[in-house]
């Protein structure tokens, strides 16, 4: 036998063990989307989820009311989770916490800001609500995954 062989599939065998796993995002419970005739695209959920950027920014709120009107207005969605949780270590020391959060709720609207000439590029303003020990919190951050939440096809129920 050739060790010489082994020695690779031992060391990617040895390297995968110790990675630490980052939490998978499910698909959402539920949604609420302004999709026409459309439905909505569940892996562009997780992927812009997956592509926030782990920084709080400065923002107040609008309100859910706002929000679904602008998800009305522009395309969009509102997901919701049970318990999902959510790898975003700056966020959580912004809000006094440690380890992985648990996202309840994201509001991602189809507005995308920046350009593709711009040193950041082309984002999104997404909210993230998270569930804390002290209560909900939401925060504003960008994501940078910026597809549109819908595709064609009829709506699924």
């Amino acid at each position: 036998m050739n060790l010489s062989r082994l020695l690779p599939l031992a060391l990617l065998a040895v390297s995968a063990a110790c990675a630490p796993s980052v939490p998978r995002l499910h698909v959402p419970i539920r949604t609420e989307a302004s999709c026409e005739s459309k439905s909505v695209k569940q892996t562009a959920i997780e992927s812009i989820v997956a592509s926030t950027d782990d920084t709080v920014r400065a923002g107040r709120y609008p309100g859910d009311a706002a929000l679904r009107n602008a998800i009305k207005n522009g395309g969009g969605v509102i997901a919701y989770w049970e318990s999902q949780p959510l790898r975003a270590p700056d966020t959580a020391k912004a809000l006094g916490l440690s380890g992985d959060l648990d996202l309840k709720r994201a509001v991602i609207t189809n507005q995308v800001l920046g350009s593709e000439q711009d040193r950041v590029g082309q984002y999104r303003l997404v909210w993230l609500t998270f569930g804390t020990p002290k209560g909900d919190v939401t925060v504003l951050e960008r994501a940078y995954d910026v597809q549109n939440v819908c595709i064609e096809g009829r709506r699924q129920v």
